[in-house]
């Protein structure tokens, strides 16, 4: 406990949670390969993270940044995943066997990565999401759906190219690859669509963990107080 209350204070309460999380992991195996009786980690509760509002763009802003984009292939990924909120690796890990261009689906079977909840989902396609995989799929050759000038696309390499992006768009140098996927579920939410239905899209576990975009249902609330008048 001394060890994980010096790391909320020389580094983060989101450094320490993860600390406990590897630890108690490790120790787990300890325990089951036989080399300690107990796990020490047994009975600390997770730390609570403070809750943060999601980082999403504006229409203006997702504007400003699609204009600075000159590489058409990361345009190609950007229209694709604030269209459809996916997350990066489930985006530059597709192949064309998982798209169901008839009934406008996209199935993340597990098959060619696995996803963070490890279910199998279907994520609908609406007609800017179908444009750019209609568009690719005449010209790109191979299984993946997504390359870079042709070639696999790397996590680490393509979080770095979308970041120059934004900054050379000028606006909040904050945001990441992953404010797509927020800026998908907040515009839904403030469209009026369903907390319950935003977190199957999203492929929530936790219907809690789509909780943080329920803020923008502010008008909502003010309709429900305003019955009272």
């Amino acid at each position: 406990m001394e060890y994980f209350q010096h790391r909320i204070k020389s580094s983060s309460i989101y450094r320490a949670r993860i600390d406990l999380i590897n630890f108690h992991s490790a120790f787990n195996k300890a325990v089951a390969d036989n080399y300690i009786i107990t796990n020490p980690c047994t009975g600390i509760k997770r730390f609570k993270i403070p809750e943060k509002l999601p980082l999403y763009f504006s229409q203006a802003e997702l504007g400003r940044l699609l204009e600075h984009i000159d590489n058409s292939d990361i345009r190609d990924i950007t229209v694709f995943a604030v269209n459809t909120g996916l997350r990066e690796m489930e985006i530059i890990s597709l192949t064309w066997d998982q798209i169901d261009f008839s009934n406008k689906i996209v199935i993340l079977s597990n098959h060619s990565h696995i996803t963070k909840s490890s279910r199998v989902r279907n994520v609908p396609l609406n007609k800017t999401a179908l444009d750019v995989l209609t568009k690719r799929q005449s010209i790109i050759k191979g299984s993946l759906v997504f390359t870079y000038k042709g070639q696999l696309i790397h996590q680490n390499h393509f979080s770095g190219k979308f970041k120059k992006y934004i900054i050379r768009a000028g606006i909040n140098p904050k945001y990441n690859f992953h404010s797509l996927r927020h800026t998908f579920a907040s515009w839904l939410v403030q469209a009026g669509v369903s907390i319950y239905e935003v977190s199957k899209l999203l492929g929530h576990s936790d219907i809690k963990t789509t909780q943080i975009y329920a803020h923008l249902r502010g008008d909502d609330l003010r309709r429900s107080v305003e019955l009272l008048e």
